[in-house]
């Protein structure tokens, strides 16, 4: 399921976002690939599963397309039969190729993957390729209407509305969601892809408030969440951790772990302020629009029905 018309990217500050889409499915055609290539690339696809976007495999048929190629640069058969597909649909010249190798051929223009092939490089590579040049973003927690509204709000004022915050997610599509729903309330926003990154960032600065993935490359979301709960220098940092199911063991560990409450993906806007709102200490509430300064009630059980609506390099985004 392809996103019809590309869109700018952002990266940091200044930039634009790219498009909004609802489409969750991209996917990815295999030209030369070996067995091993082929296992390598199976497992990108169920680990995305639980992400957004969602990568699948592309079957050839008449009339379909894929969104994406994932080239053999080191086998000159997969790349003849590359070439060969795109003399024989030139109305697809712009579909975006993956070249992974040992070393990539002279001749070849376009992103490239040196091996070893390691599964959430390549993921990380595919879902930036869906952002970057497809302009995919999944539903956004705060709506773009909205976002702006807040943002104006925040501009006219001088300021953000005094939240610091730390977003940790290894997806960049889930950063780029995060961003925009913090942008407009947010003083200073920082990311990190892993818990590694993350701890580096707590260690040099104070957040109100940190976006934990369950998730992570390295240490998972949980014992980033206990490491943050166990330093007196850090453990005021609220810490809401961000799943893909509300499962009772999701629950059961988050609370172990010391997390304030958690947000299953895709998130409603609503549900997301209202987290937001109750878990800010009170002289930073006050300076929040009203719809920010209720309390939700129970944060830690907020659950979200199954048809709910659901950013981007690491390091800080400051507001101006």
């Amino acid at each position: 399921m392809s996103v019809s018309a590309p869109a700018d990217v952002l990266l940091g500050p200044g930039q634009r976002l790219p498009q909004t889409s609802d489409s969750v499915a991209f996917s990815v055609a295999a030209i030369g690939l070996s067995a091993r290539d082929k296992h390598t690339l199976q497992a990108v696809f169920a680990v995305s599963q639980g992400r957004r976007p969602r990568l699948e495999p592309f079957v050839f048929a008449p009339g379909r397309c894929a969104d994406l190629f994932v080239v053999n640069a080191d086998e000159p058969g997969g790349l003849n039969a590359w070439r060969a597909y795109r003399r024989a649909h030139p109305d697809r010249a712009h579909t975006p190729v993956l070249f992974v190798g040992h070393n990539r051929p002279a001749d070849l223009q376009g992103l490239f993957l040196p091996r070893p092939l390691i599964v959430m490089r390549m993921l990380a590579l595919l879902e930036r390729v869906v952002v970057d040049v497809l302009g995919y973003v999944p539903t956004l927690a705060i709506d773009e209407t909205e976002g702006d509204q807040v943002a104006g709000e925040a501009r006219a004022n001088g300021h953000g509305a005094g939240i610091r915050a730390l977003v940790v997610d290894d997806s960049l599509p889930v950063r780029v969601q995060l961003k925009r729903a913090l942008e407009g309330i947010a003083e200073r926003l920082d990311f990190a892809e892993s818990a590694e990154q993350a701890l580096t960032l707590l260690a040099d600065n104070h957040y109100d408030i940190a976006f934990v993935d369950i998730v992570l490359p390295g240490l998972d979301g949980y014992e980033l969440c206990e490491r943050i709960k166990q330093d007196p220098d850090i453990d005021e940092t609220s810490v809401v951790m961000l799943t893909g199911n509300s499962s009772p063991a999701d629950r059961i560990r988050g609370e172990l772990a010391g997390c304030d409450t958690y947000l299953i993906k895709p998130v409603r806007r609503r549900v997301f302020e209202n987290v937001v709102g109750e878990l800010l200490p009170a002289h930073r509430r006050g300076r929040l629009r009203p719809a920010l300064r209720a309390p939700v009630a129970n944060a830690a059980r907020v659950e979200l029905p199954a048809d709910a609506d659901g950013m981007g390099s690491t390091g800080q985004e400051r507001q101006a």
